[in-house]
């Protein structure tokens, strides 16, 4: 469906772009066609030739995460600086990206059966006994979303630079994409068991179509970002709200304690105990990561109120000024990120890092896990609580220990603010020869049309399959989980930003934002719901 939409002729404006005539032959689909076969290659090499030697799926992820982001270095230095061979360079990378990315979750199919294979031979059964191939198709957790989610974005990005005056778009897209399976790389590929009841072959058609979908959200997503950027919308202006959506991510990160008053200036992380994957009610102090992210959000107030004094004066010194600030911030941002990685990974000694501020809340919570009634908890007394926990800590403490994967949404939200900032302060940078070497407003405009329908038409299959299947488990249709409304949401919006341009003709800037908004409730969709919100969906 999305190569049908896309081979549809798209309008052109009088810009740089015509020099190029639009290759619409097959051999236009060559990287499709190698980054597809070449993945089911590798899988028929892995399944009659391979084994524990053979390439894991993990390393197949790290490779497309490489690629996609050198292929976007790639697309991005013949912007600014052209060289020959740039363009065709990066659209190497990116077939390589796909390959490896699609190869990734092949082969996690192929690991998933094996582990399912030893199990059932551990128990006395035979091959024969074997389930049926869709009980251990990768989509199970959201680790395994994440990979079919930014290979829905690299293929859609493949089909879409065909065009060369649409290569462009894959040096935003392709970072997101990247910034996905770093996401998934801090999740961690632990296969875990589903209930009975989410044993059904509706599992990857829904899931399928909704990794798909958001892939697809993520394209047009970037398109609309690149169609304001021609449209001539100020980067100052771009800079104000991804300057924002940084703070906001900065606030809420740590449980609100970055910016609280009682903790100000402190960042903390879940602890783990022994080899358990699942984290503690129990948080350490990070040492200086916390201030770090202070330091950040000063000079991005900074460079907000720089550019709004731009926005109402058109003072360029203001602006100047503005990238200024905004550079100290992205540097303050990398700072935070590798002292929070290097932190996470060297930290051993973590009882010195506890606040024991939080041990009754820790207490409470322990209790809980046991199973002991509420009212019960209740009568305990403070002094009672802190005494548990106290003593819980001195005998376990020694088993304490940081991860990575303590909160993957936290690190994926700190690095996608660093990208903000990233490509605002990069776009602020001879913004005349970007907006000339873009593809007409016209263009874009277009192309955001056509990804918005797709991305529509996707998650309608995604509400309609996922109530199918709903009613095939539990025997209703609707449950008004709160994933199921934040894909309802997202829906919505996707028929939004449609019906106002069917109905009343809304194109340009007020599509953009349309299509801006979607994507978000498509990611809060994807994460905010998983980790923020209980309910059926919470496994993934």
């Amino acid at each position: 469906m999305t190569e049908q939409v896309l081979k549809q002729p798209a309008m052109i404006g009088k810009t740089a772009e015509n020099a190029s005539p639009v290759n619409s032959t097959w051999l236009s689909f060559t990287p499709f066609a190698l980054a597809i076969g070449g993945s089911l290659l590798l899988l028929f090499a892995r399944l009659n030739f391979g084994g524990d030697q053979f390439i894991s799926d993990g390393a197949a992820m790290m490779l497309a995460l490489a690629c996609y982001l050198i292929a976007a270095v790639f697309y991005l230095t013949d912007l600014y600086a052209p060289f020959p061979f740039a363009k065709r360079l990066g659209m190497i990378t990116a077939t390589l990206g796909v390959f490896f990315n699609l190869s990734s979750w092949l082969l996690r199919w192929v690991a998933a059966y094996d582990r399912e294979f030893s199990i059932f031979t551990s128990q006395g059964h035979t091959a024969a006994d074997m389930p049926w191939v869709f009980r251990y198709v990768p989509f199970a957790n959201l680790y395994d979303l994440s990979l079919a989610f930014a290979f829905g974005a690299g293929v859609t990005t493949l089909l879409v630079i065909r065009r060369p005056h649409f290569r462009i778009i894959a040096a935003l897209s392709l970072p997101l994409a990247a910034i996905v399976l770093t996401l998934a790389r801090f999740i961690g590929s632990e296969f875990i068991d589903l209930p009975p009841v989410l044993d059904s072959y509706w599992r990857p058609i829904h899931v399928g179509i909704a990794s798909m979908s958001y892939g697809i959200a993520l394209v047009c997503f970037a398109v609309a970002v690149l169609y304001l950027l021609k449209d001539g919308l100020k980067v100052e202006k771009m800079a104000i709200w991804t300057s924002l959506f940084a703070l906001a991510i900065f606030a809420t990160i740590s449980k609100f304690s970055v910016f609280s008053p009682r903790t100000f200036g402190t960042y903390t992380s879940s602890l783990f105990t022994g080899s358990s994957r699942m984290s503690l009610a129990l948080r350490a102090d990070i040492p200086y990561v916390g201030w770090l992210i202070v330091a950040a959000a000063v000079f991005l107030v900074a460079a907000i109120t720089a550019f709004i004094a731009y926005s109402s004066n058109g003072d360029e010194k203001s602006s100047r000024l503005g990238r200024l600030f905004l550079g100290i911030a992205l540097v303050f941002q990398v700072a935070g990120l590798g002292m929070l990685v290097y932190q996470l990974k060297t930290t051993t000694a973590v009882l010195p890092l506890i606040q024991k501020g939080q041990y009754e809340r820790f207490a409470t919570w322990m209790l809980q896990q046991q199973e002991v009634p509420q009212a019960q908890i209740n009568q305990i007394g403070q002094q009672q609580l802190f005494d548990i926990a106290n003593t819980w800590v001195t005998e376990n403490g020694t088993s304490l220990h940081l991860n990575l994967s303590a909160n993957p949404v936290e690190l994926a939200a700190l690095i996608t603010a660093f990208a903000g900032t990233f490509f605002v302060l990069l776009f602020s940078f001879r913004t005349a020869r970007i907006r000339e070497m873009l593809p007409a407003a016209e263009t874009l405009d277009s192309l955001m049309y056509k990804l918005g329908g797709v991305a529509f038409a996707g998650l309608a299959l995604l509400l309609m399959t996922g109530a199918v299947w709903a009613n095939e488990s539990w025997g209703r249709y609707w449950g008004w989980d709160s994933k199921e409304v934040g894909a309802l949401v997202a829906w919505l919006t996707y028929a939004g930003f449609l019906h106002s341009r069917i109905a009343y003709g809304w194109k340009g800037r007020r599509s953009a934002y349309f299509a801006l908004v979607a994507f978000l409730f498509v990611i809060f969709t994807y994460l905010g719901v998983s980790y923020l919100l209980p309910g059926l969906h919470s496994y993934a």
